[in-house]
Formats: C-alpha cells, structure tokens, sequence
C-alpha cells in the first residue's frame, strides 16, 4: 500500500509532467491577460482562436495547481494566484526574447540587458565595455538608463537582467533574498566647485565653512540629499538650505562649473569633470 511520502512523490511528477507540457504561449498568455483585461484580446495578440486560448489557460492552471483568470462579464483579470505566477513567469519570458534577440543576428553573441543609474556610464560602464573588449569576450549589450525604482522594476518582470548602480537596501522592499548582490567598488561623495570659485583648491576645510555658501543639491526622498544632510548634523550643525535642488548630477556638475555654487556628487562623477577641468 502507498505510504504518504510515495502520494507525494506521485504528486510532484504529475506536475513536473504538466510543467514539461507548457510553451512559450501559455506563458505569453498570462502575461497577455494582464495587460489587455481580457482572454480574448490575449487570443487576438496571439493570433489564436478563443477556445484555443481557453485550453492553453486550462492546461497552464493544471500545471500549476491553482486558478489563475478571475472571469467577469467585462473580461478577465489575473487573480492573486495569476498575478505571482506571471511574477516568476516574466523572467522567463524575458530570456526567451532576449535569446530570440540574440540569435537573430549573426555572427552569435549573448544578449546581456544591463539597467543602470545615470551616473554609472561615466566610469563603470566605459571600463567594464573596454575591459571585456580587450579579452575579446564583449557581448551584445543593451543598456537602459533611468531611476532606481524603474530599473529594479524592470528586472523584477524579466525585462534586463542585471543592475549596475547604487542601490540601497530600503529601495529592495524586503526582497534582497531574491537577488544576487555583488559589491563592484567603493564610490564615496565628494564637494564640488568651479576652478574659480574660493574654495577652490583648499585641501581642508570645516563643514561650519561650507554652510555660509550656496549649494545645488539633489532633493529630500534621495539618497544623495540623505547622505549631505547626515554628514552636517553629524557635527550638530543645520545643514545649509539649498538655493537650488536638481536630481541630476550632470546638471548639478555642469551649473557649479560656471558659477559660484557648491555640489556634491559621486567622486567618480567629480573626477570625470576634474579631468575635464571644469570643477
């Protein structure tokens, strides 16, 4: 007589069988579903008929033991159950464009889809392209370039498949455990002014000092504004109000190098425009 433990090993190869069956399309169906609202406007993207595309809903909530379409009269939306599934499902759905993608263009090279913060394509990117380039292992890139929030998004639905960047462990909403996090170097903040401007030049200087002048600085609920108010109150003193606040370090560089403001900014994007002489 089977025990409890051999029901369960059935168990578990009945839906690894039903697993094996799944396609592309039924993956693509779901995530169809949750986009257009409705099982039939999934059907017409997938150029399939509506009962076909029911029975590819059917097989794919077989294999994975759960209802995945909540019906009503005005289509269809992923239930709680549909909405983790397609979670997970985007990942895959992501490698298989990106292999499609990368195949497509001969002579082969992996598709690697990288998702960086702005400040990360002035030292890191360039580095890592000439790098891999001089060992002749440069793959395809695409790069996408936008805020910590979108880029994680875009890595949590499968869309790239890394981060280069700072990211703090408060923009992960708890779910570090589902990344592979790699520390790549250590990029300390550092002021910035004009070659012309007073304090140009001085090696040491108190923070009690820098309060008198004007700043451009990024704005409160960044990580940057955080970090330059800490560094004053860690001294007691009131950090200084910013004449000006600008979330882009390009800017904020830029605009310190023609008039008398002070910044600060990443020391890798200050040494960029130090080299340049332009701070």
């Amino acid at each position: 007589m089977p025990t409890s433990a051999d029901k369960a090993a059935a168990t578990r190869q009945v839906a690894a069988r039903r697993m094996d069956l799944l396609r592309v399309r039924h993956l693509k169906l779901l995530q169809l579903v949750a986009s257009t609202g409705s099982l039939t406007a999934a059907a017409q993207e997938l150029r399939i008929s509506q009962p076909a595309s029911t029975k590819l809903l059917q097989e794919l909530e077989r294999a994975v033991g759960c209802s995945l379409v909540d019906r009503s009269v005005r289509g269809g939306s992923l239930s709680a159950a549909g909405q983790r599934t397609l979670e997970r499902m985007r990942i895959a759905i992501g490698a298989l464009d990106a292999v499609a993608q990368a195949g497509a263009t001969p002579p082969y090279r992996p598709l690697v889809r990288i998702g960086t913060l702005p400040l990360v394509g002035v030292e890191l990117i360039p580095r890592m392209v000439a790098l891999l380039s001089e060992r002749g292992q440069l793959p395809r890139l695409t790069i996408h370039e936008s805020n910590v929030a979108a880029v994680l998004g875009m890595l949590r639905e499968g869309a790239i498949d890394c981060v280069i960047g700072r990211i703090d462990s408060d923009r992960l909403e708890g779910r570090a455990d589902e990344l592979r996090i790699t520390r790549l170097t250590r990029d300390d903040y550092a002021v910035a002014c004009a070659p012309t401007h007073p304090l140009a030049g001085r090696r040491r200087l108190a923070l009690g000092a820098l309060r008198t002048h004007d700043w451009i600085v990024a704005p409160h609920g960044t990580h940057t504004r955080q970090v330059f108010e800490m560094r004053f109150a860690s001294q007691g003193l009131q950090p200084p109000l910013p004449l000006i606040e600008c979330s882009a370090f390009h800017t904020n560089l830029s605009t310190v190098s023609t008039c008398p403001l002070l910044t600060v900014a990443p020391q890798s994007a200050v040494q960029s425009y130090v080299r340049l002489g332009r701070v």
